[in-house]
């Protein structure tokens, strides 16, 4: 069958429209899936700023990345999100000399430069090293990279399901068996604030409901 240049045009307009189509549906499907757990944060948590509601965008789209469909796990890395950086990609806070704790573990690092950055407050030079070496943006030279939206994202959804941070995964305590909010802290650092960080994890699962 012989196609003249009209034809063609008819064929391959209607091939882009059919893609563009398809491609306006996911976004709307995602932007629906975005509002909802946008909405139960702001019910869970506080409300939200324009700067927030994107965090939480990126958030949920990167766990759709490389998440695993647990909605659990995802409710506990925002969790995580809401007490290491009230959800904005940020730096970490020096503490001061009174903060007795908090300064003496902060002067371990904080010369550095590998201080806390980001929704999950990436510290110490290894792991910054670790996230270079996924996202493939050199961390260690450059460690603000981790405080641009897009890569914090994928810094604490890879990390936290991964177990880049200390070797945890979610999957440990987050799973089709058991959902343990509380030892789940033990992918990001030990069991500090574990109970907080479970409140607010139990909370966003109810405001989901």
């Amino acid at each position: 069958m012989h196609l003249n240049n009209n034809d063609l045009l008819l064929y391959f307009g209607g091939v882009l429209l059919a893609a563009g189509a398809a491609v306006g549906a996911a976004e709307l499907a995602f932007y629906y899936r975005k509002k909802r757990w946008i909405d139960a944060c702001e019910q869970a948590f506080f409300k939200l700023d324009d700067t927030q509601r994107s965090s939480v965008g990126h958030i949920v789209r990167d766990f759709e990345r490389y998440g695993d469909g647990d909605e659990n796990k995802l409710v506990y890395i925002l969790a995580t999100a809401r007490h290491e950086s009230r959800l904005k990609p940020i730096k970490e806070w020096r503490a001061t000399s009174s903060q007795t704790t908090i300064y003496n573990l902060q002067n371990r690092y904080w010369d550095t430069g590998y201080y806390g950055r980001g929704f999950v407050q990436l510290t110490w030079e290894r792991n910054y090293a670790k996230m270079s070496e996924f996202t493939g943006l050199n961390l260690v030279k450059n460690p603000d990279l981790a405080l641009i939206p897009d890569y914090a994202g994928d810094i604490i959804v890879y990390g936290m399901i991964n177990g880049s941070f200390t070797r945890r995964k979610l999957s440990e305590f987050i799973n089709s068996s058991s959902i343990d909010f509380y030892n789940a802290r033990k992918t990001v650092n030990g069991l500090d604030k574990a109970s907080t960080i479970a409140t607010y994890a139990n909370s966003l699962k109810k405001a989901l409901q």
